[in-house]
């Protein structure tokens, strides 16, 4: 057996595996539903979000009894159009600390606003380019309720809003590793491991709890500090819901393909942090593409994959049809993130990273 052909099986095993994780999260990770009456205090970092917060604030200030924005800088009137739907402003001042990126800071001075301010124990963190539907209140109630007393931390995957063609096609990529590589559903079911993750577009959090982590303040330097802090989290033992919340929650991450490029050589990077840790995930992108030319396996195993986060995220039905650009695109984007965090060029809002 030549080392072509051996290649060829584990990257189908691979595939196999995959499918498999991708499956029994479909099948068992939680479902948040639509409830009924206000809850508690929500927390938004904000630069130059204006737009978004136009979107989001009209229906969220109906289903929340509090809302405070952190204005980080911001030049688009971002502060004046979170006080017009009434939420509380707090604006930033001067430049960062050092050692400090922007979200972390924010979301710091957010939880230190809120251990003073906040109507409820629990704060749910929120990015500016998300929105609600009408019962998304109650649904935050009924996880607090069912699920509060064992899950201190809680977080979610959104309905994913589509960008303009061809965005959704590049963006793909993101949910699809994530719902086929860790086995949120099985660490739910069986109460065992860990997912190692949170989503920073919606995290909650138990008041107490967050003070005694201090989960933004000891990640204050990392740009991808979601991920960051379900790794930190893991090593301390704390234990972490992921459910589906895409009943009364989306998110409109990029509006164009140039804006998710951009956010994405930002972040990428930074899942492993590594250059030879980025090479690699490029090199197995490559190979899991590839894989799925020569084997029926790959093929079937890859659109088992594709399928389960088509209908986990609601994007339209014809991205699987441009399934192995977003799988292409994967590796590229590794590697292109990677380049331009060792040259420096990485800027996001003003901010060079």
């Amino acid at each position: 057996m030549g080392s072509v052909t051996i290649a060829i099986w584990i990257l189908t095993g691979i595939w196999v595996l995959m499918a498999v994780v991708a499956v029994t999260n479909a099948i068992l990770i939680p479902r948040v539903k639509h409830g009924t009456g206000k809850w508690g205090t929500v927390l938004i970092p904000a630069r130059d979000e204006a737009e978004n917060l136009r979107r989001l604030l009209p229906k969220l200030v109906k289903e929340v009894e509090q809302v405070i924005v952190f204005d980080d800088g911001s030049t688009d009137g971002t502060g004046d159009v979170a006080r017009e739907f009434g939420a509380t402003v707090v604006t930033g001042k001067g430049e960062l600390p050092e050692g400090w990126t922007g979200k972390n800071h924010a979301c710091w001075q957010l939880a230190k606003i809120a251990a003073e301010t906040a109507v409820c124990d629990w704060w749910l963190f929120l990015d500016a380019d998300t929105q609600v539907e009408s019962g998304f209140g109650g649904a935050m109630r009924e996880m607090v309720v069912k699920y509060g007393a064992k899950y201190p931390v809680m977080t979610g995957f959104p309905r994913m809003r589509p960008g303009a063609f061809p965005e959704p096609i590049f963006l793909f990529w993101v949910p699809w590793i994530l719902i086929s590589t860790i086995p949120f559903g099985l660490v739910f079911a069986s109460g065992m491991g860990h997912a190692r993750f949170t989503n920073g577009q919606f995290v909650m959090w138990n008041s107490a709890r967050y003070f005694d982590i201090n989960p933004h303040e000891r990640n204050r330097g990392e740009v991808l500090e979601d991920i960051k802090i379900g790794r930190m989290l893991a090593k301390d033992g704390v234990r972490v819901l992921t459910a589906d919340v895409s009943r009364v929650f989306s998110v409109l991450m990029y509006r164009n393909l140039g804006e998710a490029w951009r956010g994405m050589l930002k972040n990428s990077f930074y899942v492993t942090g590594k250059v030879w840790g980025a090479g690699l995930l490029a090199l197995l992108m490559f190979g899991l593409l590839g894989a799925t030319f020569v084997s029926p396996v790959a093929f079937f195993a890859s659109a088992v994959t594709a399928v389960v986060c088509l209908f986990g995220t609601r994007l339209p039905i014809w991205c699987l049809l441009f399934f192995p650009v977003s799988v292409l695109a994967a590796g590229v984007t590794q590697i292109a993130s990677a380049w331009a965090v060792r040259l420096g060029k990485v800027a996001w809002k003003g901010r060079v990273y």
